[in-house]
């Protein structure tokens, strides 16, 4: 730009006026748009080679942490102003906190602890909670938005073992539901309110070992735990119950950052502004949610009362506050 002034400054004052040069002017743009694809891919590019070696960040060596990080944000860097919400799958590639934790209702619990418990205990709770379900394995986690970004699910698969030794595990698809709001605390970036809404676990099987005469041979069994899909937990509805006299709600609020057609990124303000990448999947990739469909069209299902248990249990130290509040 100050080139361009000092040129024309030169010009004397008798010389005849440049013709405009349309096609020179779109040229100049057309170039720094190439560079502009040219560095977001490069982006792209270092992210995807980031999340592949450390594990979605969940394998991540410290420096490794810190160079995503920086990726992250160069990405968003590059976000249109403001990012829009797009309808779809989304597959989690990378985050800085375990990838269960993208589930809407690990995203709820943990923006209660937050605000409920003790500022920035969120981290250290559900990270011992990792700890304490070690012996399952989380999968592939998913973003599914629907309704013009008015609904998210967010799809974890998971793996639980058996006895050590024994050739026996239960897998299945966490789907926790969720409405999205503009939040009322917009201030002109995208930022939502994720209110929880229910749980339910979709695609429950039993895998095994059988010994034959060529050894152990894997099998699977997927209509023994059929009816684990009739189940449905309010799960929103009990973290009210609970968290409302203490002024708390089932939600938390996320941060639209980045979004284009291949890739997405969450942040959470309330929750340490964590970031989730996501890129854009399949849906043929999770047929929980066509069996969740399904069963939701039928009327199949039900509430739950041993998901309840287990959703109230999370919620253990939220009576033990209550509790204190009335004495």
């Amino acid at each position: 730009m100050w080139l361009l002034l000092v040129s024309w400054a030169h010009v004397p004052a008798h010389a005849p006026a440049r013709p405009y040069a349309p096609a020179r002017h779109l040229h100049l743009r057309a170039n720094l748009a190439m560079q502009s694809d040219v560095s977001l891919d490069s982006i792209k590019a270092s992210l995807l080679r980031a999340a592949l070696l450390g594990g979605r960040g969940a394998w991540a060596r410290a420096y490794e942490r810190s160079a995503a990080a920086q990726l992250v944000e160069d990405l968003e860097q590059c976000a249109a102003d403001p990012p829009q919400l797009r309808d779809g799958t989304w597959e989690l590639i990378l985050s800085d906190v375990e990838p269960f934790r993208a589930s809407t209702f690990f995203l709820a619990l943990g923006e209660a602890v937050e605000q409920k418990i003790a500022s920035g205990a969120s981290d250290g709770a559900l990270t011992v909670h990792s700890l304490a379900t070690g012996g399952g394995e989380v999968g592939r986690v998913a973003h599914v938005i629907e309704d013009d970004g008015a609904r998210l699910h967010s799809l974890v698969e998971l793996r639980s073992g058996s006895l050590p030794s024994l050739p026996l595990a239960l897998t299945g698809t966490v789907v926790s539901s969720a409405e999205l709001s503009r939040s009322a605390r917009d201030d002109g970036t995208s930022t939502f309110e994720m209110a929880l809404k229910n749980t339910t676990v979709q695609q429950s099987h039993v895998r095994y070992g059988l010994p034959s005469d060529g050894g152990l041979q894997p099998g699977e069994e997927p209509s023994m735990l059929s009816w684990v899909g009739n189940e449905l937990v309010a799960s929103g509805a009990i973290f009210a119950r609970v968290l409302e006299p203490l002024g708390g709600a089932p939600t938390a609020a996320l941060r639209l950052s980045f979004s284009d057609d291949e890739l997405m990124v969450w942040r959470t303000p309330g929750l340490g502004d964590h970031y989730f990448v996501l890129a854009r999947g399949e849906p043929d990739a999770w047929p929980a949610m066509d069996e969740l469909r399904s069963r939701q069209a039928s009327g199949m299902q039900q509430p739950s009362l041993l998901g309840a248990a287990s959703a109230l249990g999370m919620l253990n130290p939220f009576f033990t506050r209550a509790a204190g509040l009335r004495k």
